[in-house]
């Protein structure tokens, strides 16, 4: 579960990156890229959205410098390429969301009903942020802000298994 000082995607209380903050400066002239702004976050360590401006626009969500998710209208979220394909029906979807969104854990719903198994849901949620972030990546000169601390309704799954695989064997 987040902690209790995180927010999830939708919530108010993002803030542009002010100078000197972070070493960035989004929406600013002095900002070279998306690409570059992102470089500088996950480099940092940041957990928080990188809101994306213009058209089609969307969100890089991060989490201790990595990318958790990614979506842009522009491109199928989880949830439709779930409910397209068949796996989910759409009101089984709309449950898991409407119950898990709030705490940032539609992921551990989703796992915890065994609507879906560990291994579809990261191989899907990989698909999906590399779409969207691929997507994103190639936006030149858009505005751009970040919000310090938001996180994606999904959850934190990926980011928790990493971080298992890389942990010591205990003697």
């Amino acid at each position: 579960m987040p902690p209790k000082d995180a927010r999830c995607a939708g919530t108010v209380g993002s803030r542009p990156v002010r100078s000197g903050e972070h070493g960035v400066k989004p929406g600013s002239s002095a900002t070279a890229s998306v690409r570059r702004l992102l470089s500088e976050l996950v480099g940092s360590g940041w957990t928080g959205a990188l809101h994306v401006g213009g058209s089609p626009g969307g969100v890089l969500y991060l989490v201790g410098g990595r990318i958790a998710y990614a979506e842009t209208p522009a491109r199928p979220g989880l949830g439709e390429r779930l409910v397209t394909s068949g796996r989910l029906r759409p009101e089984t979807w709309a449950a898991a969301l409407a119950e898990g969104r709030a705490g940032c854990r539609v992921g551990r719903v989703l796992l915890r009903d065994g609507l879906i198994g560990g291994n579809e849901l990261a191989m899907r949620v990989a698909a999906t942020v590399e779409d969207a972030a691929g997507r994103l990546l190639r936006t030149d000169d858009a505005p751009v802000r970040f919000a310090d601390g938001e996180r994606h309704w999904l959850g934190d799954l990926g980011t928790q298994r990493q971080r298992r695989r890389r942990s010591p064997v205990a003697a």
